[in-house]
């Protein structure tokens, strides 16, 4: 009975203080309300697909239709040697994830052309070399997530254009 009353009030207190796990509670409007997302069908543009079709205040249309376009330009995945041990082996790897992308309203840059870099550093082992493969593959995936999350939050971080001023006759 005391371990139900100390889990309820600390749900109780958690709730209270507005704590949510990320992506749960509400997100941040945006500046509007339909999206053109133009980017390859790779991992990045499948997570920024996933994630921005989640939003129930965003409706992704065809370049058309909607007030804005989001553009991934390019992207790059380089793998570096980190580390290498006395006899010259290779003990770690730097994964390096760039992605070129802008965000245009009415032909205009609303968000200029900008550079998203990712780096994650990883251990290898020659004896384990299948494991080490699928580390690489799971790092690559959490990089798309990461950087379309970052994109996402910069685009909930812009505000609503202001319409232009209109001269008042007579003055």
């Amino acid at each position: 009975m005391r371990f139900r009353l100390v889990m309820l009030s600390l749900v109780s207190l958690l709730s209270a203080c507005g704590f949510h796990l990320r992506g749960m509670g509400q997100s941040t409007p945006l500046a509007f309300a339909s999206l053109h997302l133009q980017a390859p069908l790779t991992g990045l543009g499948e997570a920024l697909q996933r994630q921005l079709s989640l939003r129930p205040d965003l409706t992704l249309l065809p370049a058309n239709a909607a007030e804005a376009s989001l553009v991934v330009d390019s992207e790059s995945v380089d793998k570096q040697i980190l580390t290498v041990n006395k006899s010259g082996r290779v003990v770690e790897y730097q994964l390096v994830y760039r992605a070129r992308f802008h965000l245009s309203q009415s032909g205009r840059d609303w968000i200029a052309p900008t550079e998203l870099t990712l780096r994650r550093d990883y251990s290898f082992d020659e004896s384990n070399v299948l494991g080490k493969a699928a580390e690489e593959k799971a790092l690559l995936r959490d990089m798309h997530h990461d950087a379309a999350q970052q994109i996402i939050r910069r685009l909930a971080a812009l505000k609503p254009q202001a319409a232009p001023a209109t001269p008042v006759p007579g003055k």
